[in-house]
């Protein structure tokens, strides 16, 4: 795979899915620098210190300057402790809308400042067989 080819893939610490999660990601985008940050989205929305966003968006920018990416990947997982887990939900599918929300905003703050950069979106779940899924 070519250098253009390269992605910038952010996601949170969990152990639960990015074992699981990051094989898919690269399978669905191909390879890419990993910035991994608990809450991953929620760093650029309602980070808990102000450097925490900045220290995402100058990770991004690292990884631009020296690999060349075309892609941002941000994600989002269920039951994510940063943002108070799956019990702050009255539903799976308010859980989901909520994080699908969370996501666009992520996605509009990276289109900001990094105009030049297509950026996606991805939700981790898991199916009913307990298998981590891209939805």
């Amino acid at each position: 795979m070519s250098e253009k080819d390269l992605s910038i893939v952010i996601c949170c610490i969990d152990y639960r899915f990015w074992p699981e999660a990051l094989p898919l990601i690269r399978n669905k985008y191909g390879d890419f620098d990993l910035i991994e940050l608990a809450g991953s989205s929620k760093n650029l929305i309602s980070p808990l210190e102000a450097e925490d966003k900045k220290a995402l968006l100058e990770n991004i920018e690292i990884s631009i300057t020296l690999h060349n990416p075309t892609k941002i990947i941000i994600t989002n997982h269920i039951d994510c402790g940063a943002y108070g887990g799956s019990r702050q939900f009255e539903s799976l599918e308010a859980e989901i809308l909520f994080h699908r929300g969370e996501l666009i905003k992520a996605k509009e703050i990276i289109e900001s400042k990094f105009p030049e950069m297509q950026v996606m979106t991805e939700f981790i779940s898991k199916n009913e067989k307990g298998e981590v899924i891209l939805i």
